[in-house]
């Protein structure tokens, strides 16, 4: 297995549920339609080995914002939520489209994975990929040496309710903060968020 294949595998086994060939294709090769005939070469050859599936799906839109929408910590005040709502709401409301995705095989997460296979449902596909598209821009700039924590591999001790779509720690272990991706979240579901995350104290990403 090539390196950048092995980082493709991972990925899908460890620190995401899903990453479209695009995806795949811009972090690991490039956009061009080379870089896209090259990624669903080597997509292919994974599937063939038994590391990952391929699957054809409809998504909405996977966004690439320029930040976050909410960058909250503590002492901070509480965001503006009827504003965010609208937004998230506007953003939601995306044309869905057919898009080639990947997800790791049992195999996969055996070898290099720390827990229970990453569930992939059809109905959070769209905000399952754009969380892996934050996770690439981590993943990117990983020279600085912040490290992902995925949703699915929080401890079993993990101290809240809310369980975001993920926390960056230092190269020390620290948790340096929550990333959660907004779906057509209501105003109700943005305070109830703030409120588990003020009370334990935690500051927040809302993308």
């Amino acid at each position: 297995m090539k390196e950048n294949e092995k980082q493709i595998v991972c990925a899908l086994a460890e620190s995401v549920r899903a990453m479209t060939l695009e995806q795949i294709a811009a972090t690991w090769w490039t956009s061009t339609r080379w870089g896209k005939s090259r990624a669903k070469a080597s997509l292919q050859a994974l599937v063939d080995r038994g590391w990952i599936h391929l699957q054809r799906a409809l998504v909405r839109k996977i966004h690439q914002p320029l930040g976050p929408l909410v960058a909250w910590k503590p002492g901070d005040a509480q965001p503006e939520f009827d504003e965010l709502a609208r937004v998230l709401h506007r953003r939601a409301m995306s044309d869905a489209k057919f898009a080639t995705v990947a997800y790791a095989a049992k195999r996969a997460v055996l070898f290099f994975g720390s827990g229970r296979a990453p569930s992939v449902k059809l109905t959070q596909l769209t905000h399952d990929l754009n969380v892996s598209e934050l996770y690439l821009r981590v993943f990117r700039s990983r020279d600085d040496g912040t490290r992902w924590l995925s949703e699915d591999r929080l401890p079993s001790d993990w101290p809240m309710r809310e369980r975001p779509d993920a926390v960056l720690l230092d190269e020390s272990g620290k948790t340096l903060g929550a990333i959660e991706y907004g779906g057509d979240y209501p105003v109700s579901r943005l305070q109830e968020l703030h409120t588990a995350f003020a009370n334990a104290n935690l500051g927040y990403q809302l993308w």
